[in-house]
């Protein structure tokens, strides 16, 4: 490798960690600013009195929070429901407007584990087949000899080929 380019790259590389660098401080600086800001106690804060209305707290059949299981957890849900623990991967996706975990099997099967630890769906992955045209082999539709030549044309010498004129 050229030592020019080993500069070049030295360079740019010092450069790089030198402004990833100051973006960090200057982030650290900003939430050093905000979090003074916050602590400080307002002065129309503390001269105004505060009255509040609120709502009475709901009653245990009211509260309907939503388990957020992990991704381990939402394979584990799909291993036991289709049996097969080969799992290819799993990924969160929006199926019909909620965000599932989608755990797809090296099978082919996906099944949809919604944040509350329920099966939504169960599909198949369908194969796509393409059909490769046929009698192309690259060389525009002429095969080629071994010797050079092609079987495909017609073999002309330039002694036969006439020019048009007779002498």
């Amino acid at each position: 490798m050229r030592k020019s380019t080993l500069f070049i790259s030295a360079l740019l590389t010092v450069f790089l960690m030198a402004t990833i660098f100051s973006v960090a401080s200057a982030y650290q600086q900003v939430v050093k600013a905000n979090i003074a800001l916050a602590e400080q106690p307002s002065q129309k804060a503390l001269s105004q009195p505060v009255s509040a209305d609120f709502a009475p707290m709901p009653t245990a059949t009211e509260i309907v929070a939503p388990l957020v299981f992990t991704p381990e957890q939402a394979t584990t849900v799909a291993v036991d429901f289709l049996g097969d623990s080969n799992v290819y991967s799993v990924e969160v996706v929006d199926y019909e407007g909620a965000a599932t975990y989608l755990v797809t099997f090296s099978s082919g099967d996906l099944v949809y584990v919604s944040s509350t630890g329920m099966v939504v769906a169960n599909t198949k992955i369908q194969p796509v087949v393409v059909a490769a045209s046929s009698g192309g082999n690259g060389s525009g539709g002429q095969a080629t000899n071994n010797n050079g030549g092609s079987s495909g044309g017609d073999d002309h010498d330039d002694d036969e080929h006439e020019d048009g004129d007779d002498d």
